[in-house]
């Protein structure tokens, strides 16, 4: 049986689809007008045909993976009567999965307090530039997801998800989740900002009540944009020449990881179904995960071979280190993204994967936007012929015109 991975048009984030033939599992869903515009049509002639999700994985707080899946819940209400599809779980960590030693039960007695919540910065939809969106008190997906009954971490008996090393969960006979990500540590660095955050704002008990659900997810909308607002791209200069190797060029000393820790605190797996793996980085940190591989396989493994490799952030070069480059190839390397944020992906990561892997065949790079910036020099003959890589873009002309920001992949 064929594995096929949909990338819906997410703007500058993630809205993907696996399907094993019996399992369904959906990794983030992008923005509003992604989840309502394009997810949600494919999900309801999956559950006409009789359906159902195995499992919603919301990697991590951040509009272009999560605002999607907000209004999924939204609209999809009661878990036990679902207006689109069934959803069996949801992988999510919220408020709720940090600790903090003065938590307590409960909640409050009456109205939660007055507080002067920031609502999150607003950030462009995904297919319109002059659309805003933003976190608004109330509409938190911790809060929808635990008011609509939803089956939430069971897995990790309503904890978080996190592990210190990876652990594998059998899906059935043929498939199987291994967690890489995140760890307790990472939630906690997410947890102690978050923290500090808070209190300079709300003085009063801190509960489970689910102001905070709202509380935690707009502050960390918050401080996601401050931290992609100060953010520089690598320089990405025009290369069109076809006697010019820009993988050389490009292929740059590594100076600094990505330090966001909302990123830190991505769900990152490995998809495993009869013979076939797939590796989901989310906008993840190398290093940890670096780490983790190193406890699941040998030194004699490395490389991993893996059928598809969804890159780290979208391909941003601080998430995207050459020794975790160098560790894992890939039949495919998945990049979603329309670069309308920093320029993703960035021309440094594919150097790397090229460079680092120059003799493996077969590789394909599956992009699910046409960013004509950069078509000319990823298809230029000669590099792809150097390098031995082929090209998977959506379908759209040079004008374009077509089903641009989706790619369906059968492996």
């Amino acid at each position: 049986m064929e594995i096929s991975i949909e990338l819906f048009p997410a703007g500058n984030g993630d809205a993907i689809l696996l399907d094993t033939g019996t399992h369904l599992i959906l990794i983030d869903c992008g923005y509003v007008s992604t989840f309502r515009d394009h997810v949600k049509p494919r999900l309801q002639e999956l559950s006409q045909a009789g359906r159902t999700l195995t499992k919603l994985i919301v990697t991590h707080i951040d509009a272009d993976h999560i605002q999607g899946a907000i209004t999924f819940i939204e609209e999809n209400g009661n878990a036990d009567d679902p207006s689109i599809i069934k959803v069996d779980e949801i992988w999510f960590n919220s408020y709720r999965h940090l600790y903090f030693s003065d938590k307590e039960q409960g909640g409050f007695n009456g109205a939660a307090p007055n507080v002067n919540i920031p609502q999150g910065q607003a950030s462009v939809e995904a297919d319109d530039t002059m659309r805003l969106v933003s976190f608004s008190q109330g509409t938190s997906l911790g809060r929808l997801v635990l008011e609509h009954g939803y089956a939430w971490n069971t897995t990790f008996n309503g904890n978080a998800v996190a592990v210190n090393g990876p652990v594998r969960f059998d899906l059935g006979p043929d498939t199987s989740i291994t967690l890489l990500g995140p760890t307790q540590e990472a939630l906690e660095t997410l947890g102690n900002r978050w923290y500090k955050y808070l209190r300079k704002l709300f003085k009063g008990k801190i509960n489970e009540d689910t102001f905070f659900d709202d509380a935690f997810e707009m502050m960390m909308e918050e401080m996601r944009q401050a931290e992609l607002d100060a953010a520089e791209a690598p320089d990405e200069e025009a290369l069109v020449s076809t006697y010019f190797d820009w993988v050389e060029a490009k292929a740059v000393d590594w100076i600094k990881e990505d330090t966001s820790p909302t990123n830190g605190s991505s769900i990152v797996f490995m998809i495993e179904h009869k013979q076939k793996k797939l590796l989901f980085l989310a906008d993840a940190i190398p290093t940890p995960v670096i780490t983790q591989l190193k406890k699941l396989y040998t030194d004699d493994d490395f490389p991993i071979h893996v059928n598809a490799l969804k890159v780290a952030h979208h391909g941003a070069w601080p998430n995207n280190s050459p020794e975790l480059l160098k560790m894992v190839y890939a039949d495919y390397f998945l990049f979603s993204s329309n670069g309308s944020r920093h320029s993703h992906p960035h021309l440094q990561t594919l150097a790397w994967i090229l460079k680092e892997h120059q003799e493996h065949q077969p590789k394909t790079f599956v992009f699910n936007y046409r960013q004509t910036r950069k078509y000319d020099e990823i298809e230029d003959p000669n590099i792809k012929a150097a390098y031995k890589y082929e090209t998977l873009w959506p379908d759209v002309d040079e004008f374009g015109n077509g089903d641009n920001g989706y790619v369906k992949l059968h492996i």
